[in-house]
């Protein structure tokens, strides 16, 4: 019964997102954690609705994470990262984009879900039923930890394509170099310690849907399963 009205709320969440097009839903919150919209700060409480083009910022020893609305994927966005989140609608599913430009995320992606893409500022990867870690370091470096499924690979300098199956880590340094080897204990320990991060928040039970009255202001119902 509970997975029927969970399933009941999501399909009406549905529609009233799309129409506000709003694309994610924000899971799970820790420590500092900034939510901006077109340049401005957003007050936010988890269960918000995230945003086309929305932007997640997280301090040290914080956490954040969002599930699109179409339950094809969790990202989980660890400490001292910024991501910009972005969906449009292809066909009867969402063709999707996470953008980070500083810091680490963990990507849990279904198959057969649409479209789903991370990019660096060297690379883009696309995935489909794939868990991996992305991590971008003070160089510049990109790093692709892959631990189920494979991703593919575009080297945007040099428009090479390279696939990346699990259990091995590609590094793409600032100039396009590419090397893809074996994952490291030093790599797995890294999405090891960013997992007990995400272990210590809890979901939220409550969906927090925004309406706009005659008024202009903007009012919020509330859904709890």
């Amino acid at each position: 019964m509970k997975r029927i009205i969970i399933t009941l709320v999501i399909t009406c969440m549905v529609f009233v997102v799309f129409a506000a097009e709003s694309v994610a839903l924000l899971s799970a919150s820790k420590g500092k954690v900034d939510l901006s919209r077109d340049a401005k700060a957003i007050k936010f409480q988890n269960g918000d609705l995230l945003k086309n083009n929305d932007e997640l910022r997280t301090g040290g020893e914080s956490f954040a994470a969002y599930k699109y609305i179409d339950g094809s994927s969790t990202i989980k966005v660890f400490s001292n990262s910024v991501v910009r989140i972005t969906a449009n609608r292809s066909g009867k599913s969402l063709s999707k984009k996470v953008v980070i430009n500083k810091g680490s995320i963990f990507t849990n992606v279904k198959p057969k879900t649409g479209a789903f893409i991370v990019q660096t500022p060297t690379t883009v990867a696309s995935v489909k039923g794939t868990g991996f870690l992305t991590k971008l370091n003070d160089k510049g470096d990109s790093f692709f930890i892959v631990t189920d499924g494979e991703v593919e690979l575009k080297i945007m300098d040099s428009e090479e394509v390279k696939s990346v199956p699990a259990g091995n880590t590609a590094i793409i340094d600032e100039l396009g170099n590419y090397e893809m080897r074996a994952s490291t204990k030093e790599d797995t320990s890294s999405i090891e310690q960013a997992e007990i991060e995400s272990s210590q928040t809890t979901e939220p039970k409550t969906i927090r849907i925004p309406v706009v009255d005659a008024a202009g202001r903007t009012k919020y119902i509330e859904i709890t399963y």
